[in-house]
């Protein structure tokens, strides 16, 4: 059953429509930012530094260090700041820079938002394409466009300010030219260009697209040997080693990235348990399940596995009990999904559902796909209402009982209690976090301590224990790395007695002071009643609690959490 081509294009624009409506509510209630979307404004934007050793920032300080301002259309110093945070590859802050760059001092969600919805828009016509040509009907590629389209999945991505929204476009636009290429049988210059031009801008994007683009690659690589295609597939392998080379040429710090990082923590000596890392792996799969359940199964994750079960169940029964295999097309979207859902899963440095979110299209289209595969073979080739009305039954549900990752708003530190404030952190920039909050003061101080909290760990512990981690004890390793960011050398600083002598400090009659959770409460604020004239404080808002959060790394990058926050007064 197919539909016509003129209502396929009216429909895959209503859905389109849908789904940007979604995210666009979704990112009118974000309130707040994960630390990596604030450091991304900055490591595209500028090259402003501020003062983190006692000294005072202004609401300016802070603009000019988020904002493109001196800086505008200076696509070498986005380059630097890249080789500098040696994280990621330049290209998606180039396209940040670029936005900012007509705005000028503007700090807002929407610029950085603005280029999600462009490229989730370009990836949502990619997926419908690509939907229709595995199965060549495009209702089917519809109900599987609406499956992704309208879930928790693509309303996360599009809203959370970083570049996965940028490679889901590149990683679905690589799927579909390799199709593109499979299904020509010749060798065809236009394709192979495009997909120079596909490959040179996704590594360039981010790394993961190396893993997602290996695994369709692979698929191709198969089907080529088994039909001994060797020159299309040679022609194919140089042109991706290509555009890798010049991607490396462009930016040659890619294998140093890849290997090594901004933290080092590889580098890191920690004794660490068998029984620890057989835990530890399976408390992160059993993580990354229930995010996979809550982006794309209504948060059920009795549901993920029934459904898992009914595509593991029926594949063996087409299979080897009526003789019936699986369409060579229907490869190229189960491998690339599947596998680096659980490749990633596994090697991932923290558990997120940010890493996996070019492999979520691809799950839903499959889950979809088999649904009405078993429809139309138990119905004698028709498509009934009730495989649509289910996919948009799981929609409306996951969009009614859901709430999407990045959105925070729970917080009340946006209502400033005092004029000035005092961000009390250590070696680790834990300010980060909290420079959208730092800006709306007409001063701030952000002072370093060298004393760490002397309860982190044990915390640490029983979390990971009551989350079937077998620590023996050990976990002080991870929390050290952590603290010290991975440096072998680290020597702790503290800039927190310059406070003491400060003169437009001591003038005022009250203060907000955060501190981090990484330093020790106590001594900071003992410190501060002491060499200060403010004796008294009272809480404004605690830090969350760990058990808030399934994921030990949710709660380390969540700006809503990580400190305690007080008033402290004369």
């Amino acid at each position: 059953m197919q539909i016509s081509n003129k209502s396929s294009r009216i429909a895959v624009a209503v859905i389109i429509l849908l789904s940007l409506a979604l995210s666009f509510f979704y990112i009118g209630l974000k309130q707040g930012y994960h630390e990596d979307e604030l450091l991304a404004f900055n490591l595209a934007n500028s090259s402003k530094q501020l003062e983190v050793d006692g000294g005072w920032n202004t609401p300016k300080d802070f603009s000019e260090y988020l904002t493109a301002s001196e800086h505008r259309f200076d696509y070498s110093n986005a380059y630097k700041n890249q080789v500098i945070d040696a994280s990621h590859p330049p290209f998606w802050y180039f396209l940040v820079h670029t936005v900012c760059s007509f705005f000028p001092n503007v700090f807002d969600k929407y610029l950085i938002f603005s280029i999600n919805v462009v490229m989730m828009t370009c990836s949502l016509i990619l997926l419908y394409m690509i939907g229709k040509r595995v199965t060549n009907n495009n209702l089917y590629a519809l109900i599987a466009l609406g499956g992704y389209a309208l879930s928790i999945a693509c309303i996360t991505t599009t809203v959370y300010l970083r570049m996965y929204a940028t490679l889901v476009f590149f990683a679905l636009a690589f799927l579909y030219i390799t199709l593109v290429i499979f299904d020509c049988g010749k060798i065809c210059v236009k394709n192979y260009i495009l997909m120079f031009l596909i490959v040179f801008f996704g590594v360039l994007t981010q790394y993961y697209f190396l893993v997602f683009a290996g695994l369709a690659g692979f698929v191709y690589f198969v089907f080529c040997i088994k039909d001994k295609k060797i020159k299309p597939l040679i022609v194919y392998i140089l042109t991706a080693a290509a555009a890798f080379g010049c991607a490396f040429a462009f930016y040659p710090y890619i294998i140093s990235n890849l290997f090594g990082g901004n933290r080092g923590l590889g580098s890191l000596s920690i004794d660490i348990d068998t029984i620890t890392i057989v835990t530890y792996v399976g408390y992160k799969l059993l993580t990354y399940v229930e995010i996979l359940a809550k982006e794309l199964f209504v948060g059920q994750i009795w549901l993920l596995c029934l459904c898992a079960a009914a595509a593991v169940g029926f594949g063996i029964y087409f299979r080897f009990v009526k003789k019936i295999k699986l369409p060579r097309k229907a490869f190229f979207i189960i491998v690339p999904g599947v596998f680096t859902f659980g490749l990633i899963a596994l090697l991932s440095p923290f558990n997120s559902d940010r890493y996996v979110m070019t492999a979520l299209p691809m799950i839903s289209m499959t889950t979809v796909f088999m649904f009405i595969r078993v429809y139309t073979y138990f119905l004698k080739g028709k498509l009934t209402w009730i495989m649509p009305v289910s996919v948009a039954l799981v929609s409306v549900l996951g969009i009614a009982c859901i709430r999407p990752y990045y959105i925070y708003g729970k917080t009340n530190l946006y209502q400033k209690k005092t004029d000035n404030c005092l961000f009390v952190g250590t070696e680790i920039k834990e300010w980060n976090k909290c420079i959208d909050k730092l800006m709306q003061y007409d001063g701030a101080i952000i002072a370093q301590t060298s004393k760490l909290s002397t309860t982190l760990t044990t915390e640490l512990e029983d979390f990971a224990n009551a989350r079937g981690v077998v620590t023996n004890g050990k976990i002080k390793g991870f929390v050290d790395g952590y603290m010290t960011s991975g440096m072998l050398e680290f020597n702790a600083h503290d800039s927190l007695e310059n406070i003491k002598n400060d003169s437009k400090l001591n003038s005022l009659d009250e203060i907000t002071v955060y501190i981090s959770r990484i330093a020790d409460q106590k001594t900071v604020a003992d410190y501060i009643k002491k060499n200060t004239g403010f004796k008294h404080s009272e809480l404004i808002q605690a830090d969350c609690d760990f058990n808030d959060f399934y994921n030990w790394y949710d709660y380390f990058v969540n700006t809503e959490s990580y400190c305690n926050v007080y008033r402290f007064y004369k």
